[in-house]
């Protein structure tokens, strides 16, 4: 219980690390592409844009470097689709719950939500596929 709780504070804190780099990289490159917009709002909701996607990305992938190094049980893709579940419900939920009246709240959440998913996701252990259960 131990190993696992350190293991899972490893892969958080590289998993941030990672992701707030990603999230720097993406809002520039975000903001990059959206500058050539006639309204002048393009470089703004590119940044945004660009932070959003690249945060979760960054972040699975500083787990994943993580549980790889160590050689920590994980699995990738339960992470992945944590992240982009996460991610989903958070822009689906925001209008009906109203998150999207306070930027504060909101913006938090689109962080937070599928970061949590994510690990937990990535934590899931895995089914392993053989005879033994088979008679």
């Amino acid at each position: 219980m131990k190993q696992s709780l350190r293991a899972t504070l490893l892969e958080l804190v590289v998993g941030v690390v990672l992701g707030g780099c990603m999230l720097l990289l993406g809002s520039w490159a975000g903001a990059k592409l959206g500058s050539g917009a006639s309204n002048g709002w393009g470089d703004i909701i590119g940044a945004l844009f660009g932070s959003v996607l690249a945060f979760p990305v960054g972040f699975v992938a500083g787990m994943w470097l993580m549980a790889w190094r160590l050689h920590f049980p994980h699995s990738l893709w339960r992470g992945i689709f944590g992240a982009a579940l996460g991610l989903v419900l958070v822009l689906l939920l925001a209008e009906p719950l109203r998150l999207n009246r306070d930027s504060r709240v909101m913006g938090t959440l689109l962080y937070l939500v599928p970061s949590v998913a994510a690990l937990f996701g990535f934590n899931q252990p895995q089914h392993e596929s053989g005879s033994a259960g088979r008679r």
